[in-house]
């Protein structure tokens, strides 16, 4: 008995033994990890791959050891794709290079109108370190440009820039959440939305403060990046592009929605050289009926909203006064409305898709999805009748705005 005991015991030891090293270690200050990529158009299928690795020391207790160092070091190569690209970086780089804390991919918009684009992103994702959760933002410029020129005055590490930012995204609706999860959900049946940014400045002064693209909202001082509106893509090829206010209608249209409240301004309806902002908040999911039965679909959808008041500069008197309060109310559903009908019959016409993800809702017309496909959504949407309605209620206009 003591005897298989001890047998036990030590074969045991033997096999913990392998388990017990050190092999394949790597140290902090030996890696090189990269927060952002920059895919950009080259010649000959060939793409400039632009890495912004981190450092760690700058920005924590470390840089007492690194007073002079910069918060990252930007590196591009050019190659057939990313992975190449790794690779190919250690001729320069002295650190292993790891994706281990990728945050975005930035692709240049000369780059994502082509059709290499996508053989390029969907080929990354044999290394197991491209997450599915990597967001993509789409640069009027070259993306190894906008990279060079991101310099944000708050945030010393590049990391927590990036971080910040997408965060910001789910509250202010701007631009939409654009990981690479959602735009290979998102290649059959609809329109993928992937955010827009720029560091060129091509300013326009509009009384929407929510209709710009990125570059033209006005501003003096802060950072050189401005980040709204959204890139369309149909089928992996970008087609085109949507304001910050457009997007926020189509995230609206959706049955679901990531931004489920909004500050927005709205004309007055009594004295309309004032906007009246606005609080918008989703009242659950939206309720869409289709009707597909004909090669003409119909679609109905029904949108519920609260809204709070959050300014009124004209001082006309919506707390009391109930017939002002019909006419605020009926004057922000027809605007709703109209910026609805708008957007759906831009992307009928001019992109010939949706991004609205109502092709869920037409797939479960169909028993089968070789029935869906025969169908063809996608086409029959270019003609389909639709009808948007919004259900409005006020829930507050404000302590504030009681008149004495």
């Amino acid at each position: 008995m003591k005897f298989r005991i001890l047998i036990t015991a030590i074969v045991s030891i033997l096999f913990t033994l392998p388990l017990s090293g050190c092999w394949g270690k790597v140290q902090l200050e030996q890696q090189g990890f990269v927060v952002a990529i920059g895919l950009d158009k080259n010649e000959d299928n060939l793409i400039d791959v632009t890495f912004q690795m981190a450092n760690p020391q700058v920005g924590t207790s470390d840089i007492a050891d690194a007073p002079n160092e910069p918060s990252s070091d930007i590196v591009t190569f050019t190659a057939p794709d990313i992975i190449s690209a790794k690779e190919l970086a250690n001729v320069v780089v002295a650190r292993k290079i790891s994706f281990d804390h990728l945050l975005v991919i930035i692709v240049g918009e000369e780059l994502a109108k082509t059709e290499l684009f996508h053989h390029v992103i969907a080929s990354s994702l044999v290394s197991p370190e491209m997450r599915l959760a990597n967001n993509i933002i789409i640069t009027k410029e070259k993306a190894s440009t906008f990279i060079r020129e991101n310099k944000p005055k708050l945030e010393t590490r590049p990391h927590k820039y990036y971080s910040f930012i997408i965060k910001e995204w789910k509250d202010a609706g701007y631009v939409p959440i654009s990981d690479l999860n959602s735009y290979f959900q998102q290649q059959e049946g609809q329109l993928f939305l992937s955010a827009y940014a720029t560091t060129e400045k091509q300013e326009e002064l509009r009384k929407n403060e929510a209709d710009y693209l990125a570059g033209q909202v006005p501003e003096h001082g802060g950072d050189p990046v401005q980040m709204i509106g959204s890139a369309v893509f149909n089928k992996g090829k970008m087609i085109g592009t949507l304001t910050g206010a457009e997007t926020r209608t189509a995230l609206l249209l959706r049955r679901k929605t990531v931004a489920n409240y909004y500050a927005q301004s709205f004309p007055d309806p009594i004295q309309d050289e004032y906007r009246i902002a606005v609080q918008i908040m989703k009242q659950g999911t939206n309720k869409v009926k289709m009707n597909v039965k004909s090669d003409i679909p119909k679609v109905k959808v029904m949108i519920p909203v609260k809204l709070q008041i959050f300014s009124n500069p004209s001082l006309e008197n919506y707390s009391t006064n109930l017939s002002n309060q019909n006419k605020l109310k009926k004057s922000i559903k027809e605007s709703l409305e109209n910026d609805a009908r708008k957007l759906i019959k831009k992307t009928q016409k001019e992109f010939e898709s949706e991004p609205f993800e109502w092709y869920l809702e037409a797939r479960r017309h169909f028993w089968t999805l070789d029935e869906y496909k025969n169908y063809n959504w996608e086409e029959k949407y270019k003609d389909a009748e639709v009808e948007v309605t919004f259900d409005i209620k006020i829930e507050n206009l404000g302590a504030q705005d009681k008149p004495e």
